[in-house]
């Protein structure tokens, strides 16, 4: 399958990339640097130089699925504006696109957006425009019905990791079998891969745990 990844030197785009091409997918990384593109993902990696918001359909309809993991996390506004850059190059296109997405936008047990508990926390000033931009990201996605997009929610924590076991949810906040919300980018990657090759969401946003 042909796979690109949008951001493909961050955390999640370097994981997303090293699974695929494990898997032996044809994996193309999208980067601003082509240097520090070879020097993160190898000498051998297939890379297009392009800024995110140069990106055009056109470019991605040589891809089977469009892997969006950029993220800006001192200016996250951008990583709003990327997606819906994203949204309006692909409406009525084929080309299949997957976002990732962090815990804002997940459900707590209550029903309100985990977003609403971040920013009661002290200091939340400093962070909590990330995870708001991510909520209205879901929103968004949840509004578009002329593009053929899935999402995926990280954990409250997610931090780099290898890939092991891993439990999927749908809407709500998870817990690992610590008690903690956590998921490592492996595990991330992994079921994003999975869900890639034996497909089970369609238009919907779903999430993983370590197990």
């Amino acid at each position: 399958m042909k796979i690109a990844i949008i951001g493909a030197t961050g955390m999640t785009g370097k994981a997303l990339f090293n699974e695929a091409k494990e898997r032996g997918h044809e994996v193309t990384g999208f980067v601003r640097n082509e240097a520090r593109g070879k020097e993160i993902l190898g000498d051998d990696a297939n890379l297009i130089v392009e800024d995110a918001f140069a990106i055009t359909g056109d470019q991605l309809d040589q891809f089977d699925v469009v892997i969006d993991a950029f993220a800006n996390h001192q200016e996250p506004e951008q990583n709003l504006d990327v997606l819906t850059h994203l949204i309006h190059q692909t409406r009525k296109h084929s080309v299949r696109m997957f976002f990732i997405l962090g815990a804002g936008p997940l459900l707590q047990a209550n029903g309100e957006y985990v977003y609403e508990h971040l920013k009661t926390l002290p200091g939340a000033e400093t962070w909590v425009d990330e995870p708001r931009y991510g909520v209205t990201e879901l929103q968004v996605l949840l509004s578009t019905r002329d593009v053929n997009w899935t999402a995926i929610s990280a954990q409250n924590t997610y931090s780099e990791g290898p890939k092991t076991d891993y439990v999927l949810g749908k809407d709500h906040l998870m817990e690992a079998s610590d008690g903690e919300s956590h998921v490592t980018s492996g595990n991330l990657a992994s079921a994003v891969l999975d869900e890639i090759e034996t497909p089970q969401h369609k238009m919907e946003r779903f999430t993983v745990s370590d197990k």
